[in-house]
């Protein structure tokens, strides 16, 4: 009976990588905006969807932050920097949905789609590393 080898990943490959999904959520909201511009003709549609998929990008960057204190030995370090960067990150997903709330050019459909970005980031990205042989 012979062993089929695990399918190892190209050299130039580094597995898994968060800076990729990052890179992809950021392709994913500009292949959006442009749709949205081309497609609708919407200029307010391609802003929230670019302002929505910033937002999700950053918060997607804030939990990777986050999750990389928590899982480090040693008890969980909270600076001031960190009070601020909560701050802001809730101030920045509040201002959003205020804007969706209270302002009627603002596209729902876009902002949905714009946080659905590192989503589907993370998606197409553990796709790429099952077809490579990463998991």
């Amino acid at each position: 009976m012979t062993r089929m080898a695990a399918p190892t990943p190209p050299e130039h490959d580094p597995g898994f990588s968060l800076k990729k999904v990052v890179r992809t959520a950021w392709v994913f909201v500009f292949l959006g905006a442009v749709s949205e511009l081309v497609i609708f003709l919407s200029i307010s549609g391609a802003l929230c969807l670019t302002a929505a998929g910033a937002v999700a990008i950053i918060n997607f960057r804030w939990l990777e932050m986050v999750i990389e204190r928590v899982v480090q030995p040693g008890s969980p370090r909270y600076d001031f920097s960190s009070i601020l960067r909560i701050t802001g990150r809730f101030a920045l997903l509040a201002g959003v949905l205020a804007a969706v709330a209270w302002l009627p050019q603002i596209d729902p459909v876009a902002i949905v789609v714009g946080f659905s970005a590192p989503v589907a980031a993370l998606i197409v990205e553990g796709v790429r590393q099952s077809r490579v042989g990463g998991g």
